[in-house]
């Protein structure tokens, strides 16, 4: 069974020099388990591999330790709202003329104001000449027919679009 095992390990060429070696020098009650070469295994000269002995299943699965993600894993920064910002600001003595999020001055926008629906709040196409109230659709335009005039000046009034009639 020896002769086996170094023949997976080494060239044929060695093992049979080796396996007539040891049939030569040996002594009679280890020659017959050297020369035993047939396909019946010896169980007395058998080991057993030091893996397959060591290792016992587990039987119970929710008791083996598993890690939950990659221990080499970094959450991603987090990054701050302008609410954060202006508080931590707010909180830190800066001097005046250092610009921050607070006193940072802007030109005004070269792109139009939006403008949203009175009455859905959705992105108004289109105006009422008569009430000059914004509206989104024809059927936000036909809501607008049916209002009171009461009811178009307080839509005006949430505006800041309010006209005082006399």
């Amino acid at each position: 069974m020896a002769s086996r095992r170094t023949t997976r390990k080494n060239s044929n060429s060695n093992v049979k020099h080796s396996a007539s070696n040891d049939s030569e020098t040996s002594s009679p009650s280890t020659s017959t388990a050297a020369t035993n070469t047939s396909d019946t295994p010896s169980y007395q000269s058998m080991t057993i591999s030091p893996v397959s002995s060591s290792y016992v299943p587990p039987t119970n699965l929710y008791l083996v330790a598993k890690p939950f993600k990659n221990p080499h894993y970094k959450t991603p920064k987090k990054f701050k709202n302008l609410k954060q910002i202006l508080a931590a600001e707010k909180a830190l003595p800066s001097p005046l003329d250092l610009p921050t999020y607070s006193n940072i001055e802007a030109p005004p926008s070269l792109i139009p104001q939006k403008k949203y629906c009175d009455i859905t709040g959705l992105e108004a196409r289109y105006t009422d000449p008569k009430t000059r109230l914004r509206y989104h659709s024809a059927e936000v335009y036909k809501e607008i027919k049916q209002l009171a005039p009461s009811v178009v000046q307080q839509y005006l009034g949430l505006r800041h679009a309010a006209v005082v009639l006399r």
